[in-house]
C-alpha cells in the first residue's frame, strides 16, 4: 500500500488518476463511494496509508470517521464547472445548480463571462447530507436539468430529471495530488522530529512525564516508566504525581525540588512545569529522579570537586565567636552572601579570611558550583597569569600540549577566592579588572574570548586605599573590589574568644598527637590573654600545638606557656618615628605606610607600636 491513497467516488476519475500517477506510482487509487468509501479509507490506513484523497460527500464522510488522518479534498476547478455547465446548456431547460456555495459562485462567474441572460436556478447545499432537499427545491421551482456533484447527478436521474455530474478533470486531480505529496513530506518530517525527540528524552537519566490540559498522558520516557513501575504496589502514586502537576498547571506556575514518596523505600525528586502557549496553559511536564540516584550524583560531583581542590570546606557554623565585633563581621558576611556581587575581606594575617570566603560561597546561590582558591602572593607573577587565565598550545616555551584551562574558567558557575590580592602585579590587576567588567577571559596565546560566570571574593591584609594613594594599586580595580566589604577583627580585639579556641585546639592536637591534655591552668590562660597575638588565630593554633607536644602533665601550666612565649614577648624596636605610641602623629603614620607599601604590620613595627594601636589611630584619622 502506498503512503497516499485516492478514494475515488467515480470510475472515470479513478481511471484518470491512474493515468496521471503512472509515472511516479506513488499514489494508490481505490474506487468506492459513500459508506464503502469510508470502509476503503479505514482499510487503507490500517495497511499503512499516511495521507488520503477524496471528494464530495465521500470526502465529507471520511473526514468524520478519520479526523486525525490528513485528508485532501479534490476541489473542482473552473474547467470542471465550465464543462458541466456547457453540457447542461445542450439539454432541456430550465437548469438548476445544486451544490456548495463555492460551486454556485463559480457558475455565476461563468454566466457573467458568457453573457448568459437566461440564468440558471441556484440552490446552495450547506451540508452534504442535504443534497436531496436541494434537488426537491430545484424541482419544485420547475427545473428539469440538475447540475451538481456525483450524488446530486445520480439522485436527480433517479427522480426522472436530467442529471449532469461535475467531474474532476486533470487540473483538479493534479492539484490534489500535489497537495497530498506536500502533506506526506510534512508527516515524514514530523515523524523524524518525533523520533528525534523520543531518542533525546529516552537518553536522559531522569524520568519525563507530560500531560495535556485534560490530564491525558502525552509523553513518557523509559526512565519515567521504570520509576513508575516501582509504584505498582501503590496505585495512588502515579495519580498523585499527575494531581501535583495539575495543581501546578492550574496556577500556571512551576515547582522544583519536591520530594515525593512513590513506594515503600522509594522517593523521587520531582520538578513540575506548566507548558504555556500563546499565554494559555496547554499541558504540563514533570521530571523525576530517584532521590538515591540524585544523592549519588551530588556525592560524586562533590568528591570530584574535592579531588580537584575545588570545593568549599567551611560554613558559618565553623565560625564561632562571643565577641560583639566578630559577631558583627559574621552578620555582615551572611548578609553579603545573598547578593551575587564581589566581596572584599579585610583583616590581618591569620584572622581567618579564608574561612569567611568558604562560608560566603556555601551560603550563596553558587554553593553547588566550584570554589577555587588562589594565593596571589604564593605564586610568581609569570606563573600566576597562566594559572589564572590559562593558555593555548604553543603559547610559550614549555606550554602543555593541548593548552590549559585557567582557574577563572574552572570557577565558572561558582566562586574564585583571590587571597592576598594586594600582592598582585599591575599587569594582572589590569587583566583582573577586565574580567570583572566584561565577564570574559582571554587565554594566553588565544584571540578568542571565553565568557565566564563567576563571583570574586578577594582578601588582603594590606591597606588597599593607601596603596591606591601611592600608586601601588589600581584605583578603578579597588572600587570594583570594594563593593561589599567585611572587616575581620584581629584576635587582640576579640580576646573573649581565646579560651574557646584554646579548648578547640587542645582537642584537635589530642587527636593528632594522641595526647590526653585536659585543659590549661588559669595562670597559663591569663598569659595567653595578655599576649598581643600579631599572628592572630594562626599563631594561637601553632602555640597550642607546641604546648600540647611539650606539656609534662595533663594540664598545660603557666610555666609551659611562659617558656613558649618568652621569645615572643619583646619590647618594641626604637626607631626614628617615635619613642612611644603617644608621639606618633598622622604624618608619621602616613610616611610609615608609604615606606611599607601599605603593610600595616610592618608599619606598626617601624613606628614601634602595636598593630591594634595603629588600627585605632587609622580609624581616628578617617
Amino acid at each position: 500500500m502506498a503512503d497516499i491513497v485516492f478514494i475515488s467516488p467515480s470510475r472515470e476519475a479513478a481511471a484518470l488518476a491512474v493515468s496521471l500517477t503512472a509515472e511516479l506510482n506513488d499514489i494508490n487509487v481505490v474506487t468506492a463511494r459513500l459508506s464503502e468509501g469510508v470502509k476503503a479509507a479505514q482499510a487503507a490506513v490500517q495497511n499503512g496509508a499516511r495521507v488520503l484523497i477524496s471528494r464530495g460527500l465521500t470526502h465529507h464522510m471520511i473526514s468524520e470517521k478519520l479526523p486525525h488522518i490528513p485528508l485532501v479534498e479534490v476541489e473542482f476547478s473552473g474547467y470542471d464547472i465550465l464543462r458541466a455547465y456547457l453540457e447542461a446548456q445542450q439539454t432541456a431547460k430550465p437548469i438548476a445548480i445544486v451544490d456548495s456555495s463555492a460551486i454556485i459562485e463559480g457558475v455565476g462567474s461563468i454566466e457573467d463571462i458568457l453573457g448568459v441572460t437566461d440564468k440558471s436556478l441556484k440552490v446552495v447545499i450547506e451540508r452534504y447530507q442535504d443534497y436531496t432537499l436541494g434537488i426537491e427545491r430545484a424541482a419544485a421551482a420547475g427545473a428539469v436539468c440538475i447540475v451538481g456533484n456525483q450524488a446530486v447527478g445520480q439522485r436527480a436521474a433517479a427522480r426522472g430529471l436530467t442529471g449532469i455530474i461535475i467531474s474532476s478533470g486533470q487540473e483538479a486531480l493534479n492539484r490534489a495530488f500535489m497537495t497530498a505529496r506536500h502533506l506526506l513530506a510534512v508527516e515524514r518530517l514530523r515523524d523524524a522530529n518525533v523520533q528525534q525527540i523520543e531518542t533525546i528524552i529516552n537518553s536522559v537519566d531522569y524520568g519525563i512525564l507530560a500531560i495535556n490540559k485534560e490530564a491525558g498522558i502525552t509523553a513518557v520516557n523509559s526512565e519515567a516508566e521504570r520509576i513508575l513501575s516501582l509504584a505498582r504496589s501503590d496505585s495512588a502514586a502515579k495519580e498523585n504525581l499527575i494531581a501535583r502537576l495539575r495543581q501546578c498547571m492550574d496556577a500556571g506556575d512551576r515547582q522544583f525540588g519536591a520530594i515525593e514518596k512513590i513506594a515503600s523505600g522509594v522517593e523521587v525528586v520531582a520538578n513540575y512545569q506548566s507548558i504555556i502557549s500563546n499565554g494559555e496553559v496547554i499541558g504540563g511536564v514533570a521530571t523525576l529522579q530517584e532521590l538515591r540516584h540524585f544523592q549519588a550524583v551530588e556525592r560524586k560531583t562533590r568528591e570530584e570537586l574535592a579531588r580537584r581542590g575545588r570545593v568549599a570546606k567551611y560554613n558559618f557554623f565553623d565560625i564561632k565567636s562571643e565577641s560583639p565585633v566578630m559577631l558583627t563581621a559574621i552578620a555582615d558576611a551572611k548578609h553579603f552572601a545573598k547578593y551575587d556581587a564581589t566581596v572584599l575581606v579585610l583583616g590581618e594575617t591569620g584572622v581567618g579570611k579564608e574561612y569567611f570566603a568558604h562560608a560566603i560561597h556555601l551560603a550563596s546561590s553558587r554553593k553547588n558550583g566550584p570554589f577555587v582558591v588562589v594565593n596571589c602572593a604564593a605564586i610568581p607573577e609569570n606563573i600566576l597569569e597562566s594559572e589564572l587565565f590559562g593558555y593555548t598550545e604553543g603559547a610559550f616555551t614549555g606550554a602543555k600540549k593541548g593548552g590549559k584551562t585557567g582557574l577563572f574558567e574552572q570557577a565558572h558557575g561558582g566562586t574564585i577566592f583571590l587571597d592576598e590580592i594586594g600582592e598582585m602585579s599591575e599587569n594582572l590587576q589590569a587583566r583582573l579588572l577586565r574580567v570583572l567588567q566584561e565577564h570574559e577571559v582571554y587565554r594566553l596565546g588565544d584571540e578568542r574570548v571565553t565568557p565566564i560566570d563567576i563571583r570574586v571574593i578577594a582578601a588582603t591584609n594590606r591597606d588597599l586605599h593607601a596603596m591606591v594613594q601611592i600608586g601601588k594599586f589600581r584605583e578603578d580595580l579597588y572600587y570594583r573590589l570594594d563593593v561589599l566589604t567585611v572587616e575581620i577583627p584581629a584576635l587582640r580585639e576579640r580576646k573573649a574568644d581565646i579560651e574557646a579556641f584554646v579548648q578547640l585546639f587542645i582537642a584537635e592536637f589530642n587527636a593528632k598527637y594522641r595526647t590526653t591534655i585536659e585543659g590549661i591552668e588559669p595562670e597559663g590562660l591569663n598569659q595567653l590573654l595578655q599576649y598581643d597575638w600579631p599572628g592572630n588565630i594562626r599563631e594561637l593554633h601553632n602555640i597550642i600545638g607546641r604546648l600540647a607536644a611539650q606539656a609534662a602533665d595533663v594540664t598545660i601550666s603557666g610555666s609551659d606557656v611562659r617558656r613558649v612565649l618568652k621569645y615572643r614577648l619583646r619590647p618594641p624596636a626604637a626607631n626614628e618615628f617615635s619613642s612611644n605610641s603617644r608621639s606618633v602623629n598622622e604624618a608619621a603614620i602616613k610616611e610609615a605606610l608609604v615606606k611599607t607599601e601599605g603593610n600595616k604590620q610592618k608599619a606598626a613595627e617601624l613606628l614601634g607600636i602595636g598593630r591594634a594601636t595603629l588600627w585605632r589611630k587609622l580609624k581616628n584619622m578617617n
